[in-house]
């Protein structure tokens, strides 16, 4: 399948690249959606509020968030990591000078080894910077897509909550006005699913990055709300989203100090292993039953063919083609045992 698909790739290229500038905004503002819904709803049921103003808040509280991090948090902390980073050089050289008075390492010329590794450190920037091609078509391209996501995403988000209940309804009375096989009962019960996984994919994430910010802030990590974040985010991907999300605490640390280092992924290794085990099952395992091999074909499959968003839509679309192929095997048999004509 997927030598086929490799085959195929350049046919269906262009219209890929349309579909991704549409697609990612979608995507948001569907995932937005089911997190944001409940809280508008709950607005509008128990305090009154009209579902407009609801959407109001909560498109204000969006913003302001957005905004706060834009503008304060993120760029801060992300400059401190930058200018860091840019020590792991001299800490590694360091480091190399006291294996080199080391009697273990007395064979070894660790001089030209960190010359070799200078000039492969060179060399990999160069490449990335010669892969780069500055050109007015690209930069375009990169613009129009920045925008159609800021424009589109919100957008979408707004009629989604605003017509929350208004497209059955119009789906009833047009397409499946003569609905003889129950497709309405199919689409209301992908939509819970997809309501289910999502926001139980949002709680869980919150609580990776609530507890793995207290945790950096407990142990003295700098730059602790930055890595908590990836680490909330990361955590999205099933299993291997963990093991990403450490990425940033061992480079930041595997030179200047180790110790922490260490201390930092025992504490995060901990922390999945506890939503692992008690967390996710209670708030996402009941909706998503997967087996654990299938999820991980999945990841596989959808990185090959879309990358990152492959991986995080692999899951739930599973999911849904389960869902409509459990409908239709449910419909072959009801008119087989009534030996009615489809």
């Amino acid at each position: 399948i997927l030598f086929i698909w490799r085959q195929m790739g350049s046919i269906f290229n262009p219209f890929f690249s349309v579909a991704k500038t549409f697609f990612l905004p979608f995507l948001l503002g569907g995932f937005l959606y089911y997190i944001t819904n409940p809280i508008v709803t709950f607005l509008e049921n128990r305090f009154k509020i009209k579902r407009i103003w609801g959407i109001t808040l909560i498109f204000a509280v969006l913003l302001s968030l957005l905004v706060f991090s834009i503008t304060s948090l993120i760029p801060n902390q992300l400059t401190d990591l930058i200018s860091a980073s840019q020590n792991i050089y001299v800490g590694l050289q360091d480091l190399f000078n006291e294996w080199k008075s080391n009697p273990a390492f007395k064979n070894i010329d660790i001089p030209v080894l960190l010359k070799q590794f200078n000039l492969s450190y060179v060399d990999i920037l160069t490449n990335v910077l010669d892969s780069v091609t500055v050109s007015v078509s690209s930069i375009v391209y990169m613009i129009t897509n920045t925008v159609m996501i800021l424009v589109l995403t919100p957008v979408i988000l707004f009629y989604l909550l605003k017509d929350k209940d208004g497209l059955m309804p119009m789906l009833d009375r047009t397409i499946l006005k003569n609905d003889r096989h129950n497709i309405s009962q199919l689409l209301n019960q992908m939509n819970k699913t997809i309501s289910r996984y999502i926001s139980g994919v949002a709680i869980d994430a919150a609580f990776i990055f609530v507890f793995a910010l207290i945790g950096y802030q407990i142990m003295g990590v700098q730059y602790a709300f930055l890595f908590a974040l990836v680490a909330g985010i990361t955590n999205v991907i099933p299993y291997v989203g963990p093991y990403l999300g450490l990425t940033p605490v061992v480079l930041a640390y595997v030179v200047s100090d180790p110790k922490k280092m260490i201390i930092a992924i025992i504490y995060i290794m901990t922390l999945q292993q506890i939503d692992g085990n008690i967390v996710y099952p209670r708030v996402v395992g009941s909706t998503m039953k997967i087996h654990p091999l299938t999820i991980m074909v999945l990841l596989v499959l959808g990185g090959n063919i879309a990358g990152l968003v492959g991986m995080l839509v692999a899951v739930p679309a599973y999911a849904i083609i389960k869902e409509i192929v459990k409908f239709l095997v449910g419909v072959y048999d009801y008119h087989k045992k009534n030996k009615i004509v489809l």
